[in-house]
C-alpha cells in the first residue's frame, strides 16, 4: 500500500523585494516558478518606520515622513525593477506594476501580509547575513513563522532539472518529499531523495561524555536498521510518476548536502519548526544548510507544527 501523500498547490506567490541588488535573483526566480505553475505572483517592498514621536520634525510629522519615504522607496524600486528586469512580464505586466510597497517592520508586515493573503510560497534574496546568526531578521521570521514554504535564492537561477531532496524518515519528511514531488512536476525536474545515517560518534561533541561500557547494538546493527527502514520508505511511496534516484550514505547531513549541492537546481527540505536562533544553536540541518547554500533552498512547512520564534 502506498503512503498518502498531501498534494502540491501553489496558487498564489510573494517575492520579497529588497534595496539594491540583493533580491534581483529572488524575483527572477518568482517570476519563472509563478509562470510555470500558473500562480498570481505579487512583489513586496517593506519601508522601515521613521523612529521619531507625533512631534512635527522639519514641519512634518512623523506619519507625514514615513509616506514621504514609501513614495521615494516606490520609485527607487520601481526604476531598479524596470532596469534589471525589463524582459519580465507577470501575468503580461511589467514586473514594476507587481510592486506593493508598505511601512512598518519587514518581518512582521510580511508574515501579516502571508497569513491574509492566504500565500502558498514566499520567495526571498539574499540579505548578507546568512553566515551570521541573524537574530530578528527577515529571514529568521520566514523560517521560524511563515504559513507557507520558503524559497530562498541566492545566486542566478538556472533551468531546474534535478532537485536534491534529503529525508529523515519522519513523518514531517515524508511530507516534504511529496510536495517536492509536486514542484518537480510543474518543473519537468528529477528527483533525487537522501538519507543520512549518522554514526553515533557524531553525536558527541567536545566535552561531552562518551560512553565507554558495552553496548547494547553495534553501529552496523543500527545501520542495518535504519537501512532497511529506507528501504520500505523508498518501496511504499507514492512517486506521483516523477523520475527519481535513492541514496543512503553515511555522513552527516548538512556537510554532505552541501558537498553534494552543486550537482543540482535545487535543494528542497522539511522544517521541522524551530526557531532560526533554536536551530542555529541545535544544529539543525536545514538551518545550517540555509545559512550556507549557494544552491537555492526551498524549505518546505510542516502543517502539522507549530511554529513559534
Amino acid at each position: 500500500m502506498k503512503t498518502p501523500t498531501r498534494p502540491f498547490v501553489c496558487r498564489r506567490v510573494l517575492a520579497c523585494v529588497a534595496d539594491g541588488t540583493t533580491s534581483d535573483h529572488a524575483v527572477r526566480a518568482a517570476v519563472s516558478f509563478a509562470d510555470r505553475c500558473g500562480a498570481e505572483l505579487e512583489l513586496l517592498h517593506v519601508v522601515p518606520p521613521v523612529l521619531v514621536g507625533p512631534t512635527v520634525f522639519a514641519g512634518l510629522s512623523a506619519e507625514s515622513l514615513n509616506h514621504q519615504r514609501a513614495d521615494q522607496a516606490r520609485a527607487a524600486v520601481r526604476a531598479h525593477l524596470a532596469h534589471r528586469h525589463s524582459d519580465l512580464r507577470v501575468q503580461g505586466k511589467p514586473v514594476p506594476e507587481r510592486l506593493e510597497v508598505a511601512i512598518g517592520s519587514p518581518a512582521r508586515v510580511v508574515l501579516e501580509k502571508l497569513r491574509t493573503g492566504r500565500y502558498d510560497l514566499v520567495f526571498v534574496g539574499d540579505s548578507g547575513k546568512r553566515k551570521q546568526l541573524d537574530v530578528g531578521g527577515l529571514a529568521r521570521a520566514l523560517y521560524a513563522r511563515a504559513d507557507c514554504s520558503v524559497w530562498t535564492q541566492v545566486e542566478p537561477p538556472r533551468p531546474i532539472e534535478r532537485m536534491l531532496v534529503p529525508v529523515d524518515l519522519s513523518a514531517s519528511s515524508r511530507d516534504a518529499l511529496s510536495q517536492a514531488l509536486g514542484v518537480a512536476k510543474k518543473l519537468s525536474a528529477r528527483v533525487h531523495v537522501l538519507q543520512c545515517f549518522v554514526r553515533p560518534e557524531l553525536y558527541y561533541g567536545a566535552g561531552m561524555d562518551v560512553p565507554t561500557g558495552p553496548l547494547p547494538y553495534t553501529v552496523e546493527s543500527l545501520r542495518g536498521v535504519e537501512y532497511e527502514a529506507f528501504g520500505r520508505f523508498v518501496e511504499e511511496f507514492d512517486w506521483q510518476g516523477v523520475e527519481h534516484t535513492v541514496e543512503f550514505v553515511d555522513d552527516d547531513p548538512a556537510r554532505h548536502i552541501l558537498a553534494a549541492q552543486d550537482r543540482f537546481e535545487l535543494i528542497a527540505m522539511g522544517s521541522h519548526g524551530h526557531s532560526a536562533l533554536a536551530a542555529a544553536l541545535l544544529g539543525s540541518v536545514t538551518w545550517q544548510v540555509l545559512r550556507l547554500a549557494r544552491t537555492p533552498v526551498l524549505t518546505i512547512r510542516d502543517v502539522q507544527r507549530t511554529y513559534a520564534l
